[in-house]
């Protein structure tokens, strides 16, 4: 029956019942070991990455709302039970984890990570069984990003009778950590084949239909960014909020603006972020993202955009000739001097 099984690699599979669509990406038998909580260590963390492709072929599209996830279980005793676990999603733009990777997922280019499950005990599952978790908060999904689904054992202790999910062969799309005493929080290169899923979801329209989100240097102006966006309908925004970060990672609102409402016609919005101060090292990319957010206080975010920005030119770093040996500022002879944006000059 394996062998079967395995000509299936990474199959898709649709069904519905009472209403909600039911997903499965995979169907191979492969020991995804220490998944979704390895039961040897106190704190252990899993994470596991599905692209698009495979959404969309199984039947998600843009707006679906994920409101439940089910992972393959074996081996587990009846009545194994692990305290203090949360899962969680996010939007993703790579399309593999890397090796070795953090698990704060510094390196990756996340967006609306949303805590779905929070603080929940986990009871094993006999034999090889499909359990299911309903989400406290559903994920909706954009349409058009990879997922990160990632569950956080914090129990604090730890007791035999743990088993795995069963998965299917693909590379550098599951990763685990696991320490005892702490949560772990050092890069680790524990890779694992990709537990297979169901994801349980109905359609929920997107409240805004974004048609583009731009931004552009503006010269003359210091430095100050003008961004753009339209959309080409409406339901019940209330607002939109621009965020800007340095590094992709750490995000700070910069303002808001009102949204319209309830509309079918084509709306365009700017704003101009003036007088960025920037820190004083080379080229810079400052990164931009938009969210908008509902009347009910339901908030969606969208891609992240970067824009080039050169920082200004203050002071020179390095001084050389033109066999490139260092030297200072009394040389004689040219001297090539390289500032602290990159901009060079000859004197």
């Amino acid at each position: 029956m394996k062998h079967l099984l395995s000509l299936l690699l990474f199959s898709l599979t649709t069904f519905s019942i009472l209403g909600q669509q039911i997903s499965q990406i995979g169907s191979e038998f492969d020991n995804c070991g220490g998944t979704p909580a390895y039961g040897l260590y106190d704190y252990s963390q899993s994470a596991m990455l599905y692209l698009a492709s495979e959404l969309e072929g199984v039947g998600i599209s843009a707006g679906n709302s994920i409101t439940a996830i089910q992972f393959q279980f074996n081996s587990w005793d009846n009545g194994y039970e692990l305290n203090s676990q949360t899962i969680k999603m996010a939007h993703v733009s790579e399309s593999s984890l890397p090796d070795p990777g953090l698990p704060d997922y510094s390196s990756l280019t996340i967006s609306n990570s949303t805590t779905v499950k929070e603080e929940f005990d986990f009871r094993g599952f006999n034999g090889i069984t499909w359990g299911q978790f309903d989400f406290d908060t559903p994920f909706v999904w954009d349409g058009t990003s990879n997922i990160l689904i990632t569950w956080e054992n914090r129990d604090g202790s730890w007791v035999g009778g743990y088993g795995w999910l069963e998965g299917s062969s693909v590379s550098n799309r599951c990763h685990i950590w696991y320490k005892d005493n702490n949560y772990p929080t050092a890069s680790s290169s524990e890779n694992r084949d990709l537990p297979n899923i169901r994801l349980h979801s109905s359609f929920n329209p997107l409240p805004i239909t974004l048609n583009s989100f731009t931004g552009e240097l503006l010269s003359g102006l210091g430095n100050s960014i003008q961004l753009d966006w339209s959309t080409a309908s409406e339901k019940d925004n209330n607002y939109f909020t621009l965020w800007r970060s340095f590094d992709g990672q750490t995000w700070e609102d910069i303002t808001k603006l009102s949204g319209a409402g309830n509309s079918n016609e084509l709306s365009t919005y700017e704003y101009i972020d003036r007088n960025i101060i920037l820190p004083s090292i080379e080229n810079n990319t400052i990164y931009y993202r938009l969210s908008q957010t509902d009347y009910d206080g339901t908030a969606e975010f969208f891609q992240i955009i970067p824009v080039e920005i050169q920082a200004s030119k203050t002071h020179v770093v390095s001084r050389t000739n033109l066999m490139g040996q260092q030297v200072d500022q009394n040389h004689k002879g040219l001297i090539i001097e390289t500032w602290n944006n990159g901009v060079t000059t000859k004197v």
